[in-house]
C-alpha cells in the first residue's frame, strides 16, 4: 500500500509541490517559504528510503516464501490495519485551521477514493500473491514496465505523446520484459506455479499503472498529501479484501500459526522437513516488524518528495532495483538459474527504465527553465 501511495504522490508532485503545502481546503493566503533542508538531512533521508524500501520487499518477500505465511491477503490486511491505527492520530488530530473537516472531505472526494482503493487492493494483493511464485528479482523486473501502461494510457486518454528519449527507454523497458519472459518459459514448464505468479504481477502492475494514469481525473483536479490519501484510501483497501482473506485463508492461516517451528522443535515433521521452518510466534513477530517497516516508509517517501522531487524519488527508483537484485541474489539466491536470455532482458528492461528517467530529468529541468524564465 505505501508503494502504491508513494507511486501515486510522485506522479502528482510535479504540479503540486511541496505535496502537504497543497493539503486539501488549504487556505489561498501566502506564507512564507519554508527554509529548505540541509544537504546532510536529504542525504540522510535518501539512505532511509533507500534501505527501508529494499528491507520492506525483502521482509516481505521472506515472509511469503521462506518463512511459509502463504496468506498474501491476510498479510495487506494486516499491514492495512495497523497503517490505519498508526496514521490516525497524524491526521486527525493536526491542526485544521482554514481546512475542510475530514467528514466534508470524504463526502465530497468518496467516489475517487473509492476508485483508487479498489485499484490499490488489486495492485497489493495481487502483487503479493505474487511472491508466493515468484522471485523478487523477477517480479521486480516486471514491475519496471508500469511507466509503458502509464505511457500508453496517456497517449489514449490525454492524448500525450512521448519525447523520442521517452520512447526510446520505455521500448527498452517492453523488449527487456518479454525478453525476461520469454526466457523463462522452460522453467514455466518446470514450475506452473511461476505462471499463476507471472499472471497476478502483470495484472497488479496494470492495476497500478491504471491507478497512477486515472488518479486526476477520478479525483477531478483535487490534491491531497500523500499521508492524508493513505489515511482515507487504506479503508477502502482493507474493507475490498477483509472479505476475501476471511473466506480463503483465515482457517488455514490459524492452522499455519498454531504450528511449531524449528526454534521450537528442530525434531518435528515441520522442521525436518524445512530446515527454515517459522513458528506462528515467529511469523506474527516478521508481521510486526513488517507493518512498523511499511508505516515508517510511507512517511520517510512522503519526506524525500518534500525534501527533493518526484524526479529524485524515479531516479532512486533505480537505484532501489539494482540493490534489491543484489540482497535477493545474497539473502536468498536468486537469479543463479537465471537463463542468459532472462537475464539480458532484465538488463535491457533496467536500462531503458533508466533512459526513461533521464527523459524525465530532462524534462522537469527544461520547465524549470521556463518557469525561471518567465
Amino acid at each position: 500500500a505505501r508503494q502504491s501511495v508513494g507511486r501515486l504522490a510522485d506522479a502528482r508532485a510535479e504540479s503540486s509541490r511541496p505535496p502537504d503545502s497543497d493539503a486539501m481546503g488549504v487556505s489561498s493566503d501566502s506564507a512564507p517559504a519554508p527554509k529548505p533542508p540541509g544537504a546532510a538531512r536529504v542525504i540522510l533521508t535518501v539512505f532511509l528510503y533507500l534501505g527501508l524500501n529494499s528491507s520492506l520487499n525483502l521482509l516481505n518477500r521472506y515472509t511469503l516464501g521462506m518463512a511459509g505465511f502463504k496468506f498474501p491477503v491476510s498479510l495487506t490486511c494486516m499491514h492495512l490495519t495497523f497503517q490505519i491505527c498508526a496514521l490516525a492520530p497524524i491526521v486527525l488530530l493536526r491542526s485544521r485551521e482554514g481546512k475542510e473537516t475530514h467528514r466534508a472531505v470524504v463526502k465530497r472526494l468518496w467516489r475517487g477514493l473509492f476508485a483508487i482503493g479498489t485499484f490499490m487492493a488489486v495492485n497489493i494483493s495481487l502483487n503479493n500473491a505474487s511472491l508466493l511464485h515468484l522471485s523478487l528479482s523477477y517480479n521486480q523486473v516486471i514491475r519496471a514496465s508500469i511507466p509503458v501502461v502509464c505511457a500508453a494510457c496517456a497517449v489514449v486518454v490525454e492524448r500525450k505523446v512521448p519525447t523520442v528519449l521517452e520512447a526510446v527507454g520505455l521500448s527498452l523497458v517492453a523488449a527487456g520484459v518479454m525478453a525476461t519472459v520469454a526466457g523463462s518459459s522452460v522453467q514455466l514448464e518446470q514450475r506452473p506455479n511461476e505462471i499463476a505468479g507471472l499472471v497476478f504481477c502483470v495484472v497488479a502492475t496494470v492495476s497500478n499503472a491504471l491507478m497512477m494514469t486515472f488518479s486526476g481525473k477520478i479525483m477531478g483536479g483535487e490534491k491531497l498529501d500523500a499521508v492524508s490519501l493513505t489515511f482515507y484510501t487504506s479503508p477502502v483497501v482493507l474493507g475490498l479484501l477483509l472479505p476475501v482473506a476471511l473466506s480463503m485463508e483465515w482457517e488455514k492461516m490459524l492452522a499455519r500459526l498454531s504450528m511449531e517451528g524449528v526454534e521450537d522443535d528442530p525434531f518435528s515433521a515441520a522442521a525436518k522437513q524445512t530446515p527454515g521452518f517459522v513458528s506462528g510466534h515467529g511469523l506474527m513477530r516478521l508481521v510486526l516488524i513488517g507493518c512498523v517497516n511499511a508505516v515508517v516508509y510511507n512517511w520517510v517517501h512522503n519526506k524525500v518528495i518534500a525534501m527533493t522531487s518526484a524526479t529524485t524519488t524515479t531516479v532512486l527508483g533505480n537505484v532501489k532495483v539494482a540493490m534489491l537484485f543484489l540482497f535477493s541474489r545474497v539473502l536468498f539466491g536468486e537469479t543463479r538459474d537465471w537463463s542468459w536470455q532472462m537475464a539480458g532482458g532484465a538488463a535491457v528492461a533496467l536500462g531503458g527504465f533508466a533512459v526513461f528517467s533521464v527523459a524525465k530529468l530532462r524534462i522537469a529541468r527544461k520547465a524549470l527553465q521556463n518557469s525561471q524564465g518567465t
